[in-house]
């Protein structure tokens, strides 16, 4: 699972489209606001308007400006945004620690992961289990180094969804794997996390090797349930790193 569906920062254009939709997201611009005039983005930015003017239709395109005639460049409603746009999503992780988006996106991860995991026991063919199972040694393997085990535990998640054969779940996958990549960083900060987690991953892992749709579903919601309690913990500050 790639990066691939958020929009590229190579350039001054998607610096452009990258700084407004953070300003826009963070709440440094609020709904209603006019953007600055273009002569003012242009020199503080230092890019032209042609750049500028297509880095605002980006941004338009994803929800979060609208043109109108002798108003200009607006902010739109936050009901308005395109909210699973994985610019958005990424830029909101980004401006802020934010808990209710990891509240919303553990109930999200509810919804398609012990499915995915059930799916991925019957459907996933040898290749992707041994892709998965790849995914849990380096997780085992870098448990006392947060990065390694980081970028592991997010190719675990990924290969489930890859293998569960249904393009739909795979792609809300990809939609969500900056707000997973946020999720994953905060729980996973404490060591004591990271070991926790380790046998939860392997229930779900025994449960797709085994083929036992009821096994990996129900290993699926413990390990969810579990980063849930991890979240909790962190926002009531007694999860410090150590």
């Amino acid at each position: 699972m790639t990066n691939s569906h958020i929009y590229p920062r190579r350039g001054l254009h998607g610096e452009v489209v990258h700084t407004i939709g953070l300003q826009i997201v963070s709440g440094e611009l609020q709904p209603g606001d006019p953007l600055p005039p273009e002569d003012d983005l242009t020199s503080d930015l230092s890019v032209s308007r042609t750049v500028l003017r297509e880095a605002v239709r980006v941004l338009a395109a994803k929800g979060l400006v609208q043109a109108r005639p002798k108003t200009g460049t607006r902010v739109r409603e936050r009901s308005e945004w395109n909210i699973l746009d994985p610019d958005v999503l990424s830029w909101r992780t980004e401006s802020s620690h934010d808990q209710k988006l990891y509240e919303e996106t553990t109930e999200v991860r509810l919804a398609i992961e012990p499915l995915a995991a059930r799916l991925a026991a019957t459907r996933a063919t040898d290749d992707e289990v041994a892709a998965i199972a790849a995914a849990y040694d380096a997780m085992e393997a870098g448990v006392d180094d947060q990065s390694a085990y980081l970028a592991a535990d997010l190719q675990f998640h990924s290969g489930i969804l890859e293998s569960c054969n249904n393009e739909l779940l795979e792609h809300l996958g990809r939609v969500l794997r900056a707000v997973l990549r946020a999720t994953f960083t905060l729980t996973t900060t404490p060591s004591r996390s990271r070991r926790r987690a380790l046998p939860l991953h392997r229930a779900i892992l025994d449960g797709i090797l085994a083929g036992d749709e009821d096994a990996a579903e129900a290993a699926a919601r413990t390990l969810i349930a579990d980063t849930a309690a991890d979240i909790r913990r962190l926002a009531r500050g007694n999860g410090r790193a150590r």
